[in-house]
Parts: structure tokens; sequence; C-alpha cells
């Protein structure tokens, strides 16, 4: 049975607000916790797509002390804090937010870090599927990297995240198989996180294709991944992506930096 004993009503609570949440960030954050000697827990919750703004008010309510945002609440969580910190004022999306001492909610973007981290040297082309929160993130990251000319593909361009100052032409969901293929591919959607609802990218596509990044992850892999795979194309998965955000993640919450090789994340 675990132990339990140190729980008080002085332990911090962090949380993850997410659509489909899974079990590795409550996993981890909770056995960092314990190996810093950290008195708090984290505990992920599923919020439907039109109840985060009620979800976010039982956050100020209970002055729980921090956490995780995903898919599809970043912008609006943006939106919904006290004030955006580094660079999530330029992206206006946030994945994490903290209770500062004075009470206010800050906002942060730690997607950001991960991306600049990810991103591949320069391509002549790149195409992101996707546009919103975590997806400005990355374009932003492409921005700042110089990483090569960005296509967004996205089912609504007047819906889209992406900052102003971001240069990108953007390309409807359907013209897919009318587009050249790209040397970079950037699933920022979250097709592939459920075996019902797995992407699928025109063939011609995979003749230029060296480098993907898939944001999804299941433990079991999905099709992109097994494409990828069999094609033997560099590829960063949305596991080594959420790992190198997490890292951040745990640095704001309490101020420690965890070494990647002593975080088994």
């Amino acid at each position: 049975m675990r132990n339990t004993d140190f729980i008080s009503k002085e332990t911090k609570l962090f949380v993850s607000l997410s659509e489909m949440p899974g079990n590795t960030g409550t996993v981890w954050f909770n056995k960092m916790f314990t190996q810093k000697k950290i008195d708090a827990i984290y505990k992920a919750f599923q919020v439907d797509r039109n109840d985060f703004k009620s979800a976010f008010d039982g956050v100020r309510a209970l002055k729980v002390s921090g956490g995780a945002i995903s898919m599809p609440f970043k912008t609006q969580a943006a939106q919904g804090v006290d004030e955006l910190r580094g660079v999530a004022s330029v992206i206006g999306a946030i994945n994490t937010f903290k209770r500062e001492e004075s009470g206010k909610i800050s906002g942060y973007n730690t997607d950001y870090i991960a991306a600049c981290r990810s991103l591949p040297l320069k391509y002549r082309s790149i195409y992101m599927l996707g546009a919103g929160g975590v997806a400005a993130s990355i374009a932003w990251a492409i921005r700042d990297q110089k990483s090569g000319p960005l296509t967004v593909i996205s089912r609504n361009r007047d819906r889209n995240s992406i900052p102003k100052d971001v240069e990108f032409e953007w390309r409807s969901w359907e013209s897919q198989e009318k587009l050249p293929a790209p040397e970079v591919l950037i699933n920022a959607t979250s097709l592939g996180m459920s075996s019902t609802a797995e992407l699928t990218i025109p063939e011609q596509w995979w003749r230029d294709l060296k480098w993907v990044m898939d944001l999804t992850y299941r433990p079991e892999g999905n099709k992109l991944a097994r494409e990828v795979g069999v094609r033997k194309i560099e590829f960063i998965d949305g596991k080594k992506f959420a790992r190198w955000q997490a890292l951040e993640q745990f640095k704001i919450y309490t101020g420690l930096e965890i070494d990647e090789q002593e975080s088994d994340y």
C-alpha cells in the first residue's frame, strides 16, 4: 500500500488539465517530488472541451499551486491567467501555469523550449499539420531557429493560433494530395493519439521526407510512427518532446533542475 502519511493541508497540489489525459506525467512528477523530498502531489484531470473555463475557475478557487495544460486548451488558458511570462507573451499560448506568492497565476510556455531543442537543421520545406496552441509554440521556434520555410496545413485558416510575426504559407486540410513532398513534417494535431483516429499522409510525401516529429504518443505506437520506422526516417515522438518540456516545467514549479539522464521520463 502506498505511503500517504506525508500528505497534509500544507501539501501542494499540481494538476494536468487535458481532454485526453495519460498517466505518464502523473507518475513522473510524483516520482520526482518524492526523490527531491518536495511536499507536493500531482494529478491529471480529464476536462471536456466546453468545460475548461469552469475547470480553471476551480484551479483558482482551490488555490492549486500549478500545473500543465494540454491540447486543445493552450490558447484559451493563456487568456485566463493573470500574467504571461517569457515567450508565452508573444506566442499567446501556454502549457504551464504557476500560482505565485502574490496569489496571481502566471502562464509559461515550455513547448517552445522543447521545440527549440528538437528542431532539425535548416531544410527547404517544413509542413506543420494543425494550428492550435502547441503549433504556435513550434512556429515561433521555427522562426527563431530559422529552420526553413513553413507551411501550415489546417482545417480553418481563420482559427489558427500562429503568431502574426511568423512567416508561413497556409494550405487547407483538403489540399494535401496536391502539395509537393516536404523534407520535414510536424504533426501538431491530436490525430494518432487514438487507434480510432490515426494520421494518414499522402503517399507522395514519403519521397522526400527526412525528419518527422509527432506530438502525439501511445506506448504501443501509432500508424505514423510505424511508417516512419519502416522508412528509417529521423523521428521525434511525443514522449521525447514531453520529456523536454516537463523538465522545464519541474524547474518552474520547484526551482530545481533535473538532469535529463536522471529524469528517467
